[in-house]
């Protein structure tokens, strides 16, 4: 009897590969998720060279992991059983308290070699008032909702390493979003970006360091404008039960707008881009995504004042708030933008502000802030 068991489960696990192999080989192919924001792997070419290096083999597991057949259904069913047993972080994800998912922070690896190119690059610019604004992200703002004894590296720790060592104007945002999480959520439960209050705390210590006058919270129509967003934390664990955010725009009336999309040559009057809202990428809805150069001109201003911010995706959501005290603000996006940003800022005489504004995760691994020069 055993052995006639044996069989069976042998019949069934070789029917089930079978039957996988025949959904992998003749599935349509997807080239970008929708659910990861990014672009799925191609299926590797075979060449000798590539199958002796090693590279051929590489290549055709992640792009048997990227098609894998419900990928999506097995990623949620992996969750749920790691939850029901009791784990704590899944796929570098800490479950926390209040519904919240945290973004685990891994020790950092090219801080020198971003410090000695930002430095490099102010040399390079020391006539205009230059900031770096580095962001906590929301293991640090709402630490008190990680599980009991979760080990983790101190961006703090970090974070002052690296502002001890630049030589230009620095603005330390991790008290400021800490109160401001008292009064509003300063980052979504399940995305790692800050919501719109949390830039919009942000904005108020940009204002502060520079010595400009913010506009007051109390100013600004604050619209709902989704609350079904599933964010990037969401979709590394897929896990239905989690609650949506909600998604708010802070709107000034009788503000009027020329957004220039240089390279798309695509001229809009909206700082946000309504489809996103339809999308899996709602977080894009500011500022219509990244984009190499975007040169946005407020119609209700005239004082000559121009902006330059070198970003990467947390200020889509904190422009909106700048844009009400320059009459032009460039916006560049070093992982994207391919020409020379030192020469861009000495064309643009108007130019006398630059911020650069990164989260403390993605950083380390921009290449375009480490190559800035």
């Amino acid at each position: 009897m055993k052995i006639q068991y044996q069989k069976l489960y042998g019949i069934i696990f070789f029917f089930l590969i079978f039957l996988f192999s025949i959904f992998f080989c003749f599935f349509k192919k997807e080239t970008f998720s929708e659910n990861e924001n990014r672009v799925l792997e191609k299926s590797p070419k075979f060449t000798i060279s590539n199958v002796l290096d090693g590279s051929f083999m590489k290549s055709f597991e992640t792009y048997s992991s990227d098609h894998f057949p419900f990928r999506n259904f097995f990623l949620g069913l992996k969750t749920k059983m790691e939850k029901e047993l009791g784990k704590e972080v899944i796929n570098n994800v800490y479950y926390g308290k209040e519904g919240y998912l945290l973004e685990k922070y891994q020790k950092p690896t090219h801080s020198d070699q971003i410090v000695e190119s930002l430095n490099e690059f102010y040399q390079n610019l020391n006539y205009v008032n230059m900031t770096l604004m580095l962001v906590p992200t929301s293991i640090v703002v709402n630490e008190e909702k990680l599980p009991s004894h979760a080990p983790t590296y101190s961006q703090v720790e970090e974070m002052k390493k690296i502002y001890d060592q630049i030589k230009f104007d620095t603005i330390d945002l991790t008290e400021t979003l800490k109160k401001g999480n008292l009064d509003y959520p300063m980052f979504y439960h399940l995305d790692h970006h800050w919501t719109s209050y949390g830039a919009y705390y942000a904005y108020l210590a940009y204002c502060n360091s520079l010595g400009i006058t913010p506009i007051d919270i109390t100013q600004f129509e604050i619209k709902e404008v989704s609350n079904q967003f599933r964010g990037t934390l969401y979709s590394k664990v897929l896990d239905s039960s989690l609650k949506p955010d909600s998604i708010h725009m802070f709107q000034k009336e009788n503000t009027s707008y020329q957004v220039y999309y240089v390279k798309e040559d695509i001229l809009k009057t909206s700082l946000y881009e309504e489809s996103y809202l339809k999308k899996k990428d709602q977080y894009s809805y500011f500022l219509d995504n990244n984009h190499p150069l975007i040169e946005i001109t407020n119609n209700n201003l005239k004082n000559g004042k121009e902006l330059l911010v070198l970003k990467d995706s947390f200020a889509n959501s904190i422009i909106p708030f700048l844009v009400e005290h320059y009459e032009k603000v460039h916006v560049i996006d070093p992982r994207f933008y391919k020409d020379d940003i030192i020469e861009y800022v000495k064309e643009h005489k108007n130019l006398k502000d630059v911020l650069i504004l990164y989260n403390m995760n993605t950083i380390d691994t921009d290449l375009g802030i480490r190559t800035i020069n």
